[in-house]
C-alpha cells in the first residue's frame, strides 16, 4: 500500500471514531431530553450555576468579613437614614432655636 493510501485509510480510522464518540454523546443527549424535557434541563442547569454562583458568595464572604460587615453596617445605614435623620434633628432643636433667638435679638 502506498503511502496516501495508508494516510486515507488512517484519516478514515479518526473519522470513524470521531463520529462515533459524537454519536454517543447524541445519544446521551437525545435520551436525556426524552426523559427530562428541554425545560428540565434548562432548569438543573440553572439550579446548579445558581449553587455555584452561591458557593463563590460564600467563599468570597469569608475570606473578607470586614468588607462584608462594612457593606450590611453601611446598607443598614442608608435603609434607616430617615428616621436617624429625624432623631439627629430632634436632639439639635434646642441648639437651633437657640441660635434663631440670638439671630433675632
Amino acid at each position: 500500500m502506498n503511502k496516501l493510501a495508508a494516510q486515507v485509510m488512517a484519516d478514515r480510522a479518526a473519522r470513524d471514531a470521531a463520529r462515533s464518540v459524537f454519536d454517543e454523546h447524541y445519544g446521551a443527549l437525545k435520551a436525556d431530553i426524552e426523559e427530562r424535557g428541554l425545560t428540565g434541563r434548562i432548569l438543573d442547569e440553572a439550579k446548579e450555576q445558581a449553587k455555584d454562583m452561591f458557593d463563590e458568595a460564600v467563599a468570597v464572604a469569608e475570606a473578607n468579613p470586614g468588607v462584608i460587615g462594612g457593606t450590611i453596617a453601611a446598607l443598614a445605614l442608608w435603609l434607616l437614614r430617615n428616621p436617624i435623620i429625624a432623631w439627629i434633628e430632634k436632639m439639635l432643636e434646642p441648639a437651633v432655636d437657640k441660635v434663631k433667638e440670638l439671630g433675632s435679638d
